[in-house]
């Protein structure tokens, strides 16, 4: 297996158009199981790039650089004060030694279906910053992911993620067999704003996307719970495994949007 280190961006972003197959390697709690089992031809080792680990408020913005680990998003006060959902997020992310070498890009990289930062992000309305060898561009976060383990990425770093600073209310639930180190049956991450609701969660499809239909549904105002069944219907493919059938996800799910919308109303 081929090994490349990057010392700074500039760097980073010329081995990765050099070696575009290649995956980067910051903590490695996803990775390792590849390298250990030899099924990839190399890795570039990011992580070194600390010019890439900070929180930043800059006006009605905050940004987390890319390799700012889970529980330093988990404590830090700017975040607490402002998306308590990213936070709640944090808190239930795998175990203390995890989030320590887990990074935010990371974990959205690794486009899991059940990954469990996408979502807030998702209806937080982030978006992902990118830099390459031909410069920097700017997507909205949902246009990052193309279908299971497929990113719009061509040869590109994520630099940061951004987010925008607007007062709103939110729900976030995880159900999984335990109280921690859980990989989620599936969850729910919602925020209602000014501009509407916003809706996404795990475990309910090949990657993870937010509900469209169920947000038209609940921003058009007209709303019973067999119209929310049958746009969350449209929303979600979820899958039957030993861990969960798919029934008891979808109504899970629409329980949840359920429980959310009691307590936006407190």
């Amino acid at each position: 297996m081929t090994y490349l280190r990057a010392d700074n961006i500039k760097q980073a972003t010329e081995l990765i158009d050099a070696n575009p197959t290649f995956p980067l390697l910051h903590g490695g709690s996803d990775l390792a199981l590849k390298i250990k089992s030899g099924s990839i031809e190399g890795i570039i080792d990011i992580s070194h790039l600390k010019e890439l680990e900070y929180i930043k408020k800059d006006g009605e913005i905050l940004e987390i650089g890319a390799l700012t680990s889970i529980n330093t998003i988990l404590n830090d006060k700017k975040v607490i004060q402002h998306f308590p959902l990213l936070t709640e997020a944090c808190q239930n992310f795998a175990s203390h030694q995890i989030r320590n070498i887990a990074s935010l890009a990371g974990n959205i990289a690794n486009d899991s279906p059940v990954a469990d930062l996408i979502a807030p992000l998702l209806v937080l309305r982030a978006e992902v910053i990118l830099v390459s060898i031909k410069g920097t561009r700017t997507l909205p976060i949902h246009e990052l992911f193309q279908g299971f383990k497929q990113l719009n990425l061509n040869r590109e770093l994520i630099s940061s993620f951004k987010i925008p600073l607007l007062e709103h209310n939110y729900y976030y639930r995880k159900v999984g067999p335990r109280a921690n180190l859980n990989i989620s049956k599936v969850s729910l991450a919602m925020v209602h704003n000014r501009d509407g609701y916003f809706l996404s969660g795990a475990s309910v499809n090949p990657f993870v996307m937010r509900f469209r239909h169920s947000e038209e549904l609940l921003n058009s105002k007209v709303f019973s719970k067999d119209l929310l069944k049958n746009a969350l219907a449209k929303d979600i493919a979820p899958s039957g495994s030993f861990r969960s059938t798919k029934e008891y996800r979808s109504s899970v799910l629409l329980n949840m949007i359920l429980e959310a919308l009691e307590s936006f109303k407190e």
